[in-house]
């Protein structure tokens, strides 16, 4: 089964903890992908615009992270990848790219998520670059949805997704939506809220809700893709 790019940080995440608790209490650290990610907008846009380095970053010929006042390199690729989470719910090593997402998107679902983000790179446009990643991240959001829906049986896992799905959604979405299309925002924000109730409550014996889960996952993606533009 084709795998998601999430890190799995169950055995640091109380089981008995309610999933409202994380948005205050705990902060949902980055996997891979994602600090790829946000290091990839932060290199093409200004005042950095190194989009040498964030053409290497894109291909995972170099990891590069952030430090005060400008970025460090990392190894040629690390040594030591962040543990992410598959389909078959396992914790495995992930030796991915943001290519490689893009070009696994694009055979998946005929997109051409791969190819765009390589000519606003040559071509050193950082807008075309963030928005083949916006819709990139819906197709990603989408999966994360599918996941959940095998494991809302299952609190300690579901509450873990549920945090990377909102987490997928900051990076990628929500600043752009509250500026550009604020009332789609408060719609995916209220949705993402409902999804959380759907998954139930075990500490006060609710049970989960498979009905409204599918529901406010067709508003969810529905709306994103509206947003995006995506057919």
């Amino acid at each position: 089964m084709i795998a998601l790019a999430m890190l799995v940080l169950l055995a640091v995440i109380p089981g008995t903890a309610g999933a409202h608790l994380f948005h205050t209490v705990y902060e949902v650290p980055d996997n891979q992908l994602t600090r790829d990610y946000l290091v990839l907008v932060k290199l093409v846009d200004y005042p950095y615009e190194k989009f040498d380095v964030a053409a290497r970053t894109y291909r995972g010929e170099e990891r590069v992270r952030l430090k005060p006042g400008g970025f460090r390199g990392w190894l040629r690729r690390p040594a030591e990848p962040g543990l992410v989470f598959k389909a078959e719910y396992q914790l495995a090593r992930w030796s991915g790219t943001l290519a490689g997402e893009c070009r696994r998107l694009d055979a998946a679902h005929g997109t051409r998520f791969a190819s765009r983000i390589e000519t606003a790179l040559a071509a050193r446009q950082a807008e075309p670059v963030k928005a083949a990643f916006r819709e990139a991240f819906v197709f990603l959001i989408a999966e994360i949805f599918d996941a959940l829906e095998r494991h809302l049986d299952e609190p300690e896992a579901a509450s873990t997704l549920y945090q990377f799905l909102g987490r997928y959604h900051a990076v990628a979405h929500e600043a752009w939506l509250n500026v550009h299309d604020r009332s789609r925002a408060v719609v995916v924000r209220s949705a993402l809220d409902a999804v959380e109730r759907a998954l139930g409550d075990r500490a006060r014996g609710v049970p989960p809700a498979p009905e409204a889960f599918a529901q406010q996952r067709t508003r969810v993606l529905r709306t994103l893709r509206e947003a995006f533009g995506i057919a």
